[in-house]
Order: C-alpha cells, then structure tokens, then sequence
C-alpha cells in the first residue's frame, strides 16, 4: 500500500521522511505534485491522483497541513472511494502535525492509511543529524538548551554547525559555544544561568551574565522578575521534586517545559526553601524600591552580585 499519514510538529523532520519514502518506495524518478490543504482541497489532491501522468509512469502527491477541518463531505467519500481502490502507481502521503480522530469518518480514513508518527526528543535529533561526526557531549547538551523548544531552529542550527565542520567532522564545546548564537527569546534560560552562578558564588560569570541580558536591552527592573519568576520555579520544584516526583510529570504539574525543569533540578541542592523564600523578598523589596527611585536600575543588579557571600 503507497499512501502514509505522516504525524510530526517538525516540518524538516516530515520533509526528512517523505524523501525517505520516495526513496523506499521507487519514486524517485517520478513526477511529484505537492498541495497545502490549507488552500487546497482533498478532493483535488486525489483528481491529480487518479488522473494518468504523461510526464512519467508514476507519480507522488503530497498533501500537507492535513486537519479534521480539511474534510468536507465531499472530501470524505472523495478519499475513501479512492483509498478502497487506489492507484499503485501513486505514492499519496498526508502530512499533519496534529489531527483529531473522533469524527467515525474522520478515523476510517486514517485507518486505510499507513501512519508513521515521528516522536523524538530535540536529544535525538542532534544524534541522528551528528552520527557521522566526533561531538562532544556538552555540545548536545548546549543545543537541546538553545534550541530545544524550537525542533525548526534546532535542525537548521545543527545543519550549520556541521557544515562549519565538514573537513574534520570533530566538534569541541568551546568551538560550538563560539559559532552558537543563543536566541532572544531565552531569556528565562540566562535567568537560570545567573541563578546558577549566584549559588556558586562565581561573581565574574554572574556579571557576565547579567551584562549579556543587558545587551539584549533587558531593564534592571525586567532581570527582576526573570529572577523572581526562575526563583519561584526552584522553590516548586524542590518542594515537588521532595515528593520523589519525575521531573516530566514535575513539568505536566507546573506547565513549564521539561528540560527547563530539568536544568533546575541541577540548582536545588545549592538551596533550602527558606533561603529561596528570603530571596524572593529581598528580589520584591529591590524591585519596589527601584520602581520608588529609592535606587539606581542600572547598578542595583551589579550591587546583588557583588555582596554574594
């Protein structure tokens, strides 16, 4: 049977497999017509399907962007009629990233099709895309932290760091650290760095931090609330982590990513509930007090890392 439903959240990841597929399958000489369900219609995916190609003897067609909201009725008995008796000299896959299969018709379809679901963790990923390279480890590690709530940006980053490296295919840390860029948006995880060098009292990494978020024109009062906020975490994840809880359903229970949870359990042992709860309100009381022009917003966090003890 040539026709799959492919489920991934990752587009690289689905594209990855239907040139598999193609492959696997002996279609890769064949005309290949692709339709985004968002814009197009079953219905004319599978008119294309069942209309004889005089380009070539077989032929792929790709529908992508499937939903429970892509079927008409018409779409329904279109695509059942076909899959009852479908051409075998198509290949015919339906990409989703999600698709609800409550509707009884909805479920009938997907049944006749082969479903290949891609769940993988971003770790899995960088194996796959690295296996043919000398990585070390903390490389792994650094790009699951950048990039691991994003598998797009993880893929494309990982693509151009092997490629930086294609002569040697060898990968330090400290060479990946120089080339990776760590994104905007993750600011919560420098929060957690910072956090992190407080507790180990490491004052010069901790002002680098805080100088790093500063160039990423985070405001004294904004690096407030990120401590506040990656504090508050520590403090649910030690009381939680206490009831012998797995960090996966720690992070079901909060809401948070897992790898956040994860990188927090490192920093629980560094402190007890009461000296999180202490810093907690000392971090309101600074905040109330720049917000009063008791103190100066650009010195007061240069202040906190300078009196660590």
């Amino acid at each position: 049977m040539n026709n799959y439903l492919i489920k991934s959240s990752s587009k690289t990841l689905i594209d990855k497999k239907i040139d598999e597929l193609i492959e696997k399958q002996g279609f890769t000489d064949a005309e290949v017509n692709v339709y985004d369900l968002d814009e197009s219609s079953i219905t004319s995916l599978i008119e294309d399907a069942d209309t004889i190609s005089f380009l070539a003897s077989n032929k792929v067609i790709i529908g992508k962007n499937l939903t429970q909201n892509s079927f008409t009725e018409k779409d329904i008995n279109t695509l059942n009629k076909y899959l009852n008796n479908p051409n075998c000299d198509v290949l015919l896959i339906l990409t989703t990233s999600s698709i609800d299969t409550r509707k009884k018709a909805i479920k009938e379809i997907v049944s006749k099709l082969t479903t290949i679901n891609i769940e993988t963790t971003p770790k899995d990923i960088i194996k796959d895309l690295f296996k043919d390279y000398d990585l070390e480890y903390k490389v792994i590690n650094l790009l699951e932290e950048y990039y691991s709530d994003d598998l797009e940006r993880l893929v494309s980053e990982c693509q151009k760091l092997k490629l930086a490296f294609i002569d040697t295919k060898k990968i330090s840390y400290e060479k990946a650290s120089e080339l990776l860029v760590k994104p905007l948006n993750k600011r919560d995880n420098l929060a957690f760095d910072l956090v992190r060098e407080i507790a180990l009292k490491d004052k010069r990494k901790a002002i680098n931090i805080y100088n790093e978020l500063f160039s990423y024109n985070v405001e004294s009062y904004s690096l407030i609330g990120l401590l506040e906020s990656q504090y508050r975490l520590l403090y649910q994840v030690k009381v939680l982590n206490k009831k012998n809880i797995s960090y996966n359903d720690i992070a079901k229970e909060l809401d948070v990513h897992p790898f956040r949870v994860k990188k927090t359990l490192e920093l629980i042992r560094f402190y007890t509930l009461k000296e999180i709860r202490k810093l907690i309100k000392n971090l309101a009381d600074i905040d109330f007090k720049i917000k009063s022009g008791v103190y100066e917003n650009n010195i007061i966090i240069d202040l906190l890392i300078l009196n660590i003890k």
